[in-house]
């Protein structure tokens, strides 16, 4: 099987649509706290995301949106009913892997095993096919493109898991802004829908989710994502149930990191809670309608 890559045609066809995702992750999956707290220790500290994924479903049930739930395989174990309680107000149910490891440090073998994993877990409580995929810390980058074959292989239609910018810790920024097929065999094939940039200045200026949702002020993502839907292209909102936490534990690290991480989490909720009442969204299962119905139109 050979990766395939182009600017995706649909998007010419109106696919001007903003997708509302959710990583569902406990706090300290966070990769920023990676060599302060070993996962083997993880068990020692309170579970949060429970409660803070009910607290988003229950907010976008009062807005009346639907999205995209990319969760753990481990947390679903161990919360089934939240995946029940997710599927039951009407959001797509998708796969964040199974154990929050970054693809660069993993083989391809160690990959395979854990979305596998993942995505067999996700299905046995759901009771439906798991079509989409995020990496955890968007770390499907230039060197880990092999993921796209496997992600193919294992069943997955869609990945949400490029940032085409340059970070420290992520980033594809040759990748282009535009959704791609990535990976074809026959007649099925797998898009990557990367996250939300703007080009200023030759630059692209990350925004939409995380870190960026909770520093940048309200007027500046709501102009930026006004924008994208202009010009017909698709925007990605992303949140994880930690940055509504108001009670989220306070663990010591580095003062930088510190700021980085707890950063506008006592105001995320109210954000998230404007931008829905603002603007469309959808699920990122209807990408995969919409680009169906463009590839029809064209031919």
């Amino acid at each position: 099987m050979t990766p395939f890559r182009k600017s995706a045609p649909e998007l010419q066809a109106g696919n001007n649509a903003i997708y509302l995702t959710v990583d569902v992750e406990e706090y300290y999956h966070a990769e920023i706290f990676a060599g302060i707290i070993n996962p083997t220790e993880w068990t020692k500290y309170p579970d949060h995301v429970e409660k803070n994924t009910m607290d988003l479903v229950q907010l976008f049930d009062r807005c009346n949106v639907r999205g995209t739930f990319f969760i753990l395989g481990s947390i679903a174990k161990k919360f089934p009913g939240l995946i029940r309680s997710i599927l039951g107000s009407g959001h797509e149910v998708a796969s964040h892997g199974n154990e929050h490891r970054m693809i660069t440090k993993m083989s391809s073998s160690e990959f395979r095993e854990d979305v596998r994993r993942s995505k067999q877990i996700l299905e046995d409580i759901s009771g439906t096919a798991i079509l989409g995929y995020r990496a955890p810390t968007f770390s499907i980058v230039k060197r880990t493109d092999w993921a796209y074959e496997i992600l193919l292989e294992e069943g997955f239609r869609y990945s949400s898991s490029v940032y085409a910018i340059r970070h420290d810790r992520y980033g594809w920024p040759e990748f282009g802004i535009l959704p791609r097929k990535m990976a074809i065999s026959g007649d099925r094939y797998l898009w990557e829908i990367p996250l939300s940039v703007e080009q200023m200045g030759g630059i692209n200026v990350p925004f939409g989710g995380g870190g960026y949702l909770r520093l940048y002020p309200l007027f500046l993502t709501k102009y930026l994502l006004r924008k994208l839907l202009r010009f017909g292209r698709p925007a990605i909102v992303y949140v994880h149930p930690w940055e509504i936490d108001r009670q989220h534990p306070r663990i010591a690290m580095p003062v930088l990191k510190r700021i980085r991480h707890y950063v506008g989490i006592s105001g995320t909720k109210e954000k998230m809670g404007d931008l829905l009442r603002s603007y469309p969204f959808g699920r990122m299962d209807q990408f995969l309608q919409r680009a169906q119905v463009a590839t029809n139109i064209s031919k």
